[in-house]
């Protein structure tokens, strides 16, 4: 895609925290063959990878600060308005060791912490996805008027068919890294759906996170807009 066109450096504020977990049974990794890399990408394409491969972060691995990063364990027993929760509440269905919502239950028992600690996530893990949108937005752009032009000036005799089909090739490489985004913002959709019931009082139908979990939704389904959009142009 850098062949003809110079796309302005986009600056990329990627919200990623290098957490080192002391235990290492608490990270889970997500593997996931990654595109070839392909020769001479532009800095739009680089910026693309990159952030696919952040997405490709488990909220441990990557965005969580509130929670991950908390060194001490809230002992309290219950809390002001959920009174006798304590540690019962690691009896909810899904806990397991190594998990996101298994380390919010351990490490924080009073549901205020433990809502505290999630937002913190979310909103980090907002601002990496509105990055990551941001940065598949310019690689579409850029990538669809390059396909253009060179099928128009193949049509003129310009350029040549082979030219056509390597440009067709870095746009299916673009477009396999816009799919590992999404792939790693759709396992971080459901690590923070886990935490749902941490979040909310045992009488209240609605949890304080949910208007968070609808715009996380809104966000993934942005992301696939682009790549269905890329995805049509080839």
């Amino acid at each position: 895609m850098a062949r003809r066109f110079t796309f302005p450096r986009l600056t990329t504020i990627l919200v990623v925290s290098a957490i080192g977990l002391t235990a290492c049974s608490e990270t889970t990794t997500t593997t996931t063959s990654s595109p070839a890399i392909i020769q001479g990408d532009s800095q739009v394409e680089k910026e693309l990878r990159s952030a696919a491969r952040a997405m490709q972060k488990t909220i441990l691995q990557g965005t969580a600060a509130g929670a991950a990063t908390g060194g001490l364990l809230d002992i309290t027993l219950g809390d002001d308005d959920d009174g006798g929760t304590g540690f019962a509440i690691g009896g909810l269905a899904g806990a397991s060791a190594g998990t996101y919502v298994a380390l919010i239950q351990r490490k924080f028992t009073r549901r205020a912490r433990r809502l505290k600690a999630v937002k913190t996530d979310l909103d980090r893990n907002a601002a990496e996805m509105q990055a990551t949108i941001n940065v598949m937005n310019a690689a579409l752009v850029a990538q669809k008027n390059e396909l253009a032009s060179l099928r128009l000036q193949a049509a003129a005799g310009e350029a040549t068919e082979e030219q056509v089909a390597r440009e067709v090739a870095e746009a299916q490489n673009n477009l396999g890294q816009m799919q590992l985004a999404i792939q790693g913002a759709s396992v971080r959709e459901q690590e923070f759906a886990a935490t749902r019931d941490l979040t909310k009082r045992k009488r209240d139908d609605q949890a304080p996170i949910d208007p968070d979990l609808q715009q996380l939704a809104g966000r993934i389904a942005e992301m696939k807009a682009i790549a269905n959009d890329l995805a049509t142009s080839l």
